[in-house]
């Protein structure tokens, strides 16, 4: 009997050993499959272009970093890329907290007829495919006279990014203790006065997550630029890409490059605050 105790929890062992194994391989099969292109692209930037033509996932030997400063030194259209980038991105994360946060404590906390259906045409907006959008979004901002402006790229991708943010900051105040609003109220403070001074305080992993997500999302936007912009002036880096992409066809290392540096301020924004992520999406998904 007790042989085959010892057998069955030997057995049950082993079992779990190469779970763990398929796991760590299954694990390893993703992370490799996800970065080998950011690899490829980074390596083929330190290239010469004639190693990124005849070995492009090759070591380089030499490194050779001659791309990354006619990239930054060429013309200044880079930098004009990125300022472009960074106002839009912030415009659109400003709008988004700020709309997404009112919208939310409404929701959740302020109670009148039609509040469910509000919430589920505002949650209807995450299962609308942008593509879809792309003609009516075009007359609309035509006749509001926001082509060819700033403006216009910044309300559209606001105007798809307020879904899933609503989605979030609701979740995340109606989890927020019945019993402070109370003693708020016991204190003479009315909704505005728990939104600013207890709610806003606490909701710092949301605010961060929907900034993050609002960020990465209008980074690497490619289709409202290329509705609404139509001078390269106003261009992002998306589309300075393009652009620079189609003006150094024989120069991959100069298009890696140019790549890799976009990289940079989104890499830098998402690791000085992905540790509110987690938090901020099981506030939303799951208590919401």
């Amino acid at each position: 009997m007790a042989k085959n105790l010892s057998i069955q929890v030997s057995h049950h062992r082993l079992s779990g050993r190469k779970r763990s194994s398929l796991k760590f391989l299954l694990g390893l099969f993703i992370a490799v499959a996800m970065f080998f292109p950011m690899y490829a692209v980074i390596i083929c930037s330190v290239k010469t272009n004639g190693q990124v033509l005849s070995d492009p996932f090759g070591i380089p030997q030499p490194f050779d970093l001659t791309a990354f400063g006619l990239v930054l030194g060429k013309s200044g259209e880079f930098w004009g890329f990125l300022y472009n980038s960074v106002v839009i991105a912030v415009s659109t994360i400003i709008i988004v907290d700020l709309f997404s946060m009112a919208a939310g404590i409404a929701l959740s906390r302020i109670p009148f007829k039609g509040r469910p259906l509000i919430y589920n045409f505002f949650i209807m907006g995450m299962l609308f495919p942008i593509t879809v959008a792309v003609l009516p979004l075009y007359l609309q901002l035509r006749d509001l006279g926001l082509l060819g402006t700033q403006g216009g790229v910044i309300l559209a991708e606001a105007a798809f990014g307020l879904p899933m943010a609503i989605f979030l900051f609701t979740g995340f105040f109606k989890d927020v203790p019945r019993e402070l609003q109370d003693a708020c109220q016991i204190d003479g403070g009315g909704i505005l006065t728990f939104f600013f001074k207890i709610v806003i305080p606490i909701s710092k992993p949301v605010v961060a997550t929907v900034s993050i997500i609002t960020f990465i999302q209008s980074w690497n936007q490619f289709l409202f630029p290329l509705l609404v912009l139509d001078n390269s002036s106003k261009f992002t880096i998306p589309l300075g890409i393009m652009q620079f992409q189609g003006q150094f066809t024989t120069g991959w290392n100069q298009v890696m490059a140019f790549i890799t540096i976009s990289i940079i301020p989104m890499a830098a924004f998402y690791f000085s605050a992905q540790r509110y992520i987690v938090a901020g999406l099981t506030a939303g998904a799951v208590k919401g």
